[in-house]
């Protein structure tokens, strides 16, 4: 009787170690796979940047900079552009795009402070939605949340919402 009592304990004991075991199996699945999307997300960052960083530090972007600065309005600095020099504005605009977008995840994934959230990138996507109405890009897959936070920067400032190619 004694050792059908201690059988039964050890096995109630056995199956909670098991229970234990796979919930911190589960909980550690779960840090990995959140950990996996910020590292995707960033990787694609990087892969996109450097390309679109070239083209923007250029020795002409100074010039192209100088330019903004002068013009009365951001209407008559894009119409003052070269094709040139828009091309290479666009090509500003489309990195902004791809560097507000993984920010965007990285806070949303909770890897971004909020303070950091709040004052840099929301006074980047304002920029950006200042001058987005003249350059018209498509991602090919079109994030809800991402452009509402965009459109939401868009309202609180005042311009126009995101636009996006047909």
């Amino acid at each position: 009787m004694d050792g059908d009592k201690v059988n039964r304990w050890l096995t109630l004991s056995a199956n909670i170690g098991v229970l234990i075991g796979i919930i911190l199996i589960l909980a550690e699945l779960n840090q990995n796979a959140d950990l996996m999307r910020a590292q995707m997300t960033q990787a694609r960052g990087d892969n996109v940047m450097p390309t679109y960083r070239d083209m923007m530090l250029s020795d002409h972007w100074v010039e192209i900079r100088a330019k903004g600065r002068a013009a009365p309005s951001t209407d008559a600095w894009i119409k003052s552009l070269s094709p040139v020099e828009y091309e290479r504005v666009w090509y500003r605009q489309l990195m902004d795009y791809h560097d507000l977008r993984t920010q965007f995840y990285q806070y949303q994934s909770g890897y971004l402070d909020e303070q950091i959230w709040r004052s840099l990138s929301r006074e980047q996507a304002r920029r950006f939605m200042q001058s987005q109405p003249y350059f018209t890009f498509s991602e090919g897959v079109n994030d809800p949340q991402f452009d509402e936070f965009l459109n939401e920067i868009a309202r609180e400032s005042g311009l126009p919402p995101m636009r996006r190619a047909e």
